[in-house]
């Protein structure tokens, strides 16, 4: 069954339509006060410490916040959170007007901090609510467009970004990115609440004797366990209609419960594994960028980097775009289940690699180049690899499963940041980005070996749009 086309999808599902086009909208003002946060940190500091705190500080919510945000998504309206969060995060992107070039730059690293918390309830309810918004046939279609558009405002959002800098300041920028969250919020509240929520659950269920198993190896339950079907108030497996009701000790099953399945699903656990081992090197990527954008290829004393930062962030976004566009085609490709696992653990490996020789690169346009094509190539992987993941998962559970993987991923990569800062200031920027890529390649291998040495596979129910019932 071949999948909706991008004029099939907008035209004949408006609830889609509001989704994306409030994306598109926020997106944009994101990456506009993303360059201006980096120039103003430099222009602060100056140092690739301060830089790494700043990053830190935007990866450090998937740690503390991704549980709560996946496990309020599958319990409560996702609606009132993705409007709430929106709002929220207008009014935070207003705190960088008090910092100026003279003001403290934690205020930076706290206002930074607030934004990707508050983003983390967005994107979980927008995870978990793509699959119920669209038909089997149009699931590919809406991936690749969320995420393909991301990478295109990536792009124009990083040039834009810099030229909005170069030329007005970086509080225009921080202006422009308020009002993006209020548009998207708007979007968001004509989308009908009942529209964000399956209630029958969809995609490839766990056993309740294999989720108990599993929760068990996690930590055993008592006979009034969540998961055990006496339990007053407990929450049932997906796809039950037993209501769910809100105990103190709620918060912590639901997670114990996310847990488990993810224990229970071999192919959800595999692919959370090998975004774990990207991010080993990918959490370098953003501090390689401004290290040798904002000093390796300025041009004279007055150039603060932004411009060449700028240029690096738009070619990776391009490179992604267009990755994510080709994603569509390559999943009409991959419709066998051992296609499907070599085309996974190929591209990792290759995507590794492409971005290992930028780094040999003499000038930012060759760098440009590579650090584009790697993203090309990362792009097609990721785009299948999140519609695999949507095909398998209970709407139940979607919200949980996404944030562990993003909170596990997000966090590696702030650890891999954090070495990478000390590092720097042992090794040259160019020799980190091959550090980088290398290890990056690494997860592409090991998936290789395992798809070939072991009976680790991609199930049938993933690569097939009619399983998707």
């Amino acid at each position: 069954m071949a999948s909706a086309t991008y004029r099939e999808l907008l035209q004949g599902n408006l609830n889609f339509r509001r989704l994306w086009i409030g994306q598109v909208i926020s997106e944009l003002g994101s990456w506009f006060s993303f360059i201006a946060e980096l120039g103003l940190v430099r222009l602060l500091e100056g140092s690739p410490l301060a830089t790494t705190m700043l990053l830190v500080s935007r990866l450090l919510p998937f740690l503390l916040v991704a549980p709560l945000a996946g496990v309020l998504v599958d319990r409560r309206s996702r609606k009132r959170i993705m409007i709430a969060a929106d709002l929220l995060r207008a009014l935070t992107a207003l705190g960088y007007l008090t910092v100026g070039t003279r003001g403290p730059v934690w205020i930076v690293y706290a206002c930074s901090l607030a934004m990707t918390s508050f983003g983390m309830f967005f994107e979980a309810g927008k995870n978990a609510a793509i699959a119920n918004l669209v038909t089997p046939r149009e699931l590919l279609t809406a991936n690749v467009m969320m995420f393909s558009t991301r990478f295109l405002q990536l792009t124009l959002g990083a040039a834009l970004g810099g030229l909005t800098a170069a030329r007005f300041g970086y509080n225009a920028a921080f202006i422009v990115n308020s009002l993006s969250f209020i548009a998207s919020a708007a979007f968001i509240a004509l989308i009908p609440a009942a529209a964000m929520r399956n209630a029958n659950g969809q995609g490839l269920q766990a056993s309740a004797s294999e989720i108990a198993e599993a929760a068990h190896e996690i930590d055993p339950p008592s006979p009034l366990s969540p998961l055990s079907a006496d339990a007053p108030g407990g929450v049932p497996i997906a796809g039950s209609e037993h209501p769910v009701e809100q105990t103190p000790g709620r918060f912590f099953a639901d997670l114990r419960e996310g847990l488990a399945y993810i224990w229970a699903t071999p192919f959800v656990r595999g692919l959370i594994l090998v975004n774990v081992g990207w991010a080993t090197g990918g959490g370098m990527i953003n501090l390689l960028y401004d290290q040798i954008g904002g000093h390796i290829f300025t041009r004279g004393a007055g150039d603060r980097g932004d411009w060449a930062v700028a240029t690096l962030y738009t070619a990776a976004g391009a490179g992604l775009f267009i990755g994510m566009m080709l994603a569509r085609r390559a999943g009409a490709w991959v419709v066998h289940e051992r296609r499907a696992g070599l085309f996974i653990g190929w591209l990792l490996l290759a995507h590794g690699i492409s971005f290992a020789i930028g780094g040999l690169m003499p000038s930012l346009t060759m760098m440009s180049f590579w650090v584009a094509f790697s993203r090309l190539i990362i792009g097609m992987e990721f785009g299948v690899q999140e519609t695999l993941m949507m095909r398998m998962l209970p709407d139940d559970y979607r919200g949980r499963v996404f944030t562990t993987d993003r909170s596990l991923e997000m966090t590696t990569m702030m650890l891999s940041m954090i070495a990478g800062g000390w590092l720097l200031t042992w090794f040259s920027p160019r020799a980190m980005m091959v550090v980088s890529g290398l290890l990056s390649a690494t997860p592409g291998l090991v998936w290789l070996l395992a798809v070939s040495l072991t009976r680790f596979s991609v199930p049938a129910r993933a690569v097939r749009e009619s399983y998707s019932q």
